[in-house]
């Protein structure tokens, strides 16, 4: 068995520079095993070619613990109120054919919107956001802008009320920080009220327009099967959480790495057409999400050289995968330029990110809107004085201040 090593991957100064402990990661070769809090002992897959094997296989690692012989996840949930037990049944804590179904239904109300589309409908909100920020000299870029955007286009994706964009702000405050139990415990009621308010507008007559995703998965059926109450409130939960979290993360995270690097500001500004390339390695290099949900192991097995047991839990380790030099070029370096550029940021396989299109849109346009509305913008401090969460498995900042003029 591999020993439990004591890697930093939650503090404040490791999502400030995460490079030299990823590297001395992957130095302990494609597998470290390391104790967090709450989840306790992990195999964490730390190179490019051992993450991407992960996610791709089904036969040997398990999304449901149950399915690998564990109780893990059910011990965890035990020790949770209900209303959150619930939010287990999304399609990511799933293997088939349950995930296939769960996937096939939300892809068929995902499959009506083009992101092409959405386009128009987010440069708007993002242009909307901007207009507040006119004649100010410093703002907070996180609490003004990368944060209100995500939320508010998945509000109008779902069909949600613009009025109740600060109550959810105000709810799921508590999640900017889950490194402790205590932090978990603490985020658990603003939860509950999302999912309370989640559950009233997934019914027919509970205030989500008619024309929005909440409707369409409501009304989604395959073969004669359809979402359960639970099942449509959970899947709503995990689109609202994946659509607000991630990409204001990815925008905040990429802002702050163009601002930090002006040689890659300069271009970007020249050159809009670089903009495709600028967003995946903002990607790559912010890494937002830092790790997969973990996997479980379904029987005996030696993989990547190492001896695995039934129901070992196994996560892919994106931050360490993201900087492997074996697939990139001077990894540690920040270049919008950079192509090909495989990062695995939106996973690999069957869980591939099902709004990766429209994580990739937002960024794009909120970095065309703010730096043609603000072509002066800089950072208002140095970058080494801006603080990060500590967070497990997401790195995010907790403040952007800039300068809108120079």
């Amino acid at each position: 068995m591999i020993k439990a090593r004591d890697f930093d991957v939650l503090s404040p100064e490791f999502h400030a520079n995460p490079f030299p402990t990823l590297d001395r990661m992957r130095a302990e070769g494609p597998i470290v095993r390391i104790k967090f809090p709450i989840i306790g002992d992990t195999y964490l897959a730390v190179t490019h070619d051992a993450c991407a094997a992960l996610l791709k296989d089904h036969e040997n690692f398990a999304r449901d613990s149950t399915n690998a012989g564990s109780r893990t996840q059910a011990r965890i949930l035990r020790f949770l109120p209900r209303t959150i037990g619930l939010l287990a049944q999304n399609m990511l804590g799933q293997d088939d054919p349950e995930h296939r179904r769960l996937r096939g239904l939300v892809d068929q109300a995902f499959a009506r919107r083009t992101i092409e589309a959405m386009r128009p409908m987010i440069s708007d909100i993002a242009d909307r956001l901007l207009d507040r920020l006119m004649g100010r000299t410093e703002v907070d870029l996180m609490s003004e802008f990368c944060r209100d955007l995500p939320l508010s286009v998945i509000c109008a994706m779902l069909g949600l009320p613009d009025q109740d964009h600060d109550r959810f702000k105000n709810w799921l405050s508590g999640l900017k920080n889950t490194a402790s139990i205590g932090a978990v415990i603490r985020a658990i009621p603003g939860v509950i009220s999302v999912v309370r308010y989640l559950r009233r507008s997934s019914r027919s007559g509970g205030g989500a327009l008619s024309d929005g995703l909440i409707a369409e998965l409501r009304d989604a059926e395959i073969a004669g099967q359809t979402l359960s109450e639970d099942e449509l409130v959970s899947m709503i939960f995990l689109l609202f959480g994946a659509g607000q979290e991630t990409t204001t993360h990815l925008i905040s995270g990429g802002l702050f790495a163009l601002l930090s690097h002006e040689d890659q500001l300069n271009q970007i500004r020249r050159d809009a057409g670089l903009m495709p390339t600028c967003v995946e390695e903002c990607l790559r290099y912010v890494s937002p999400v830092q790790m997969t949900k973990p996997r479980f192991v379904t029987r005996e097995l030696a993989w990547q050289g190492r001896q695995f047991r039934r129901g070992d839990m196994v996560a892919g380790f994106v931050a360490a995968a993201n900087c492997d030099p074996a697939r990139f070029e001077h990894p540690h370096r920040f270049d919008i330029t950079r192509h090909p550029n495989p990062h695995l940021s939106f996973g690999t396989g069957v869980h591939f990110c099902l709004g990766f299109q429209l994580a990739r849109a937002e960024a794009a346009i909120a970095f065309e809107r703010i730096f043609a509305r603000f072509p002066d913008m800089h950072l208002a401090t140095q970058a080494r004085s801006i603080e990060w969460h500590k967070r497990l498995g997401i790195r995010g900042l907790t403040q952007l201040p800039v300068r809108l003029v120079a």
